[in-house]
């Protein structure tokens, strides 16, 4: 049980250092509207993630289904070649680069506005295919959960999304209060 809760928090925690785009606008948001715009922010993100969840477990689902049936082959064929191509675009990718002008442009959305910061978090979040490849590959990795949990396969899957999740919505708050105190320190040079 603990190796099932170690290895969830360790995803989590994965998920959570991923340093990417959403992750600056975080700092960024924490540093120029305060904490409550940062966890709005943070809490788009969560609940993007949660719609890719449930995205990666329906298609999951389907495919576990699929493979059960006499073509399984021909279907991890045709599914490691599309997991190939899509990595190969994925990594070959030229990185997006943000000019000053462009950051200036995120900060002008008003800290009061709680909701547009969240809808901001969540269409960040939502428009990168990182995060949907992210947790379709974590759906294929899952472990089994161990027999005294006594919980069937989507209970398991359930309770071990919630302690990535958690870990990961954890980390980003610690991040937060980290960047409240980062803000005391910085000067508008």
């Amino acid at each position: 049980m603990q190796e099932f809760i170690l290895t969830g928090i360790g995803y989590g925690l994965l998920l959570s250092v991923m340093i990417g785009p959403a992750f600056f606008i975080l700092l960024e948001t924490s540093i120029t509207k305060g904490v409550r715009a940062a966890l709005m922010f943070d809490l788009g993100v969560l609940l993007s993630d949660l719609l890719y969840l449930g995205i990666a477990y329906m298609f999951f689902n389907q495919v576990t289904a699929l493979m059960e049936s006499d073509r399984s082959y021909l279907l991890r064929v045709v599914g490691g070649v599309l997991f190939a191509v899509i990595g190969t675009i994925y990594i070959k990718k030229k990185k997006p680069t943000f000019t000053k002008k462009q950051l200036e442009e995120t900060s002008r959305l008003s800290a009061g506005n709680y909701f547009m910061v969240l809808l901001k978090g969540f269409t960040f979040n939502a428009v990168n295919p990182g995060v949907l490849f992210y947790w379709l590959t974590l759906m294929s990795i899952l472990p089994e959960a161990p027999h005294e949990l006594g919980l069937d396969r989507s209970q398991a899957i359930f309770s071990y999304i919630g302690v990535i999740l958690i870990t990961f919505f954890s980390i980003d708050i610690l991040k937060i209060i980290g960047e409240k105190k980062l803000r005391q320190v910085l000067t508008p040079k």
